[in-house]
């Protein structure tokens, strides 16, 4: 197969739209860089609709052949591979996957609401650990910054194709809904955390406004040394994921 080699060429185009959260609303899909990242989607069941495979540096050709079960595979020169990605080394292979092909919330009865984390490192490391100390759904107010950027996807590891994503003004009603806030009277581990539960964390700085913390129904603060700075909204949330779990064994 003759690699492409132009950078105008409509299909490595549309590929990079997808850097830019908008085109991905409207186009319905996102980028995944790396084997390790596409072949988590494989072992979810999720099938990319179109691969990139660079030219010089050949990869897996048994991932390959995974992978062109979902969509045609384009070979492409290195140095286009690298603008199609983000990555400060290109990735071998870049899949384009459906938003739609992603998982839905069915049932999960652990969870964490994120309140306006920009952080797109935060945001995907959030849903790495929910996929980890789960299966844990994630929520995202709006404000939050997409886990599937580049950036989102990389810091998930690949949860994103197993971790149900959804969005909301405020925590999802129906299950005990606990805002972590620094200072709170109670410990994390003082919670009844074997109930349903959606724990509510808000960004490093400016934390949770008065009434997102009024539309829960506990606050609890993981215990710091005296003087420690906060802990940011990835490594909360994991803490508080762990005590859940831990309670629930």
């Amino acid at each position: 197969m003759e690699p492409i080699t132009s950078r105008s060429n409509a299909r490595l185009k549309a590929a990079r739209k997808l850097q830019a959260k908008r085109n991905r609303v409207t186009a319905g899909m996102f980028l995944a860089e790396g084997e390790d990242i596409v072949g988590e989607a494989l072992a979810s069941g999720v099938l990319p609709v179109e691969t990139f495979v660079a030219a010089d540096r050949p990869t897996d050709e048994a991932l390959v052949a995974r992978l062109a079960r979902g969509g045609p595979v384009q070979v492409v020169a290195d140095a286009l591979m690298a603008e199609l990605g983000t990555l400060g080394h290109p990735a071998r292979v870049i899949c384009i996957f459906r938003i739609d092909t992603l998982p839905a919330r069915l049932g999960e009865d652990l969870g964490v609401h994120l309140h306006r984390v920009i952080d797109p490192g935060n945001v995907g490391t959030v849903v790495r650990a929910a996929g980890a100390l789960g299966r844990a759904f994630v929520s995202l107010s709006p404000g939050c910054s997409d886990p599937l950027s580049g950036k989102g996807v990389r810091a998930s590891m690949g949860a994103v194709f197993r971790v149900p994503i959804e969005h909301a003004d405020l925590p999802p009603e129906g299950i005990n809904r606990v805002a972590l806030v620094p200072g709170a009277e109670r410990a994390i581990w003082q919670i009844d955390l074997s109930q349903p539960t959606v724990f509510v964390v808000g960004a490093e700085r400016h934390g949770l406004p008065p009434e997102v913390i009024a539309a829960c129904d506990e606050s609890a603060a993981i215990p710091q040394s005296q003087g420690a700075e906060s802990l940011n909204a990835a490594a909360a949330a994991t803490v508080a994921l762990y005590e859940a779990v831990r309670q629930r064994s």
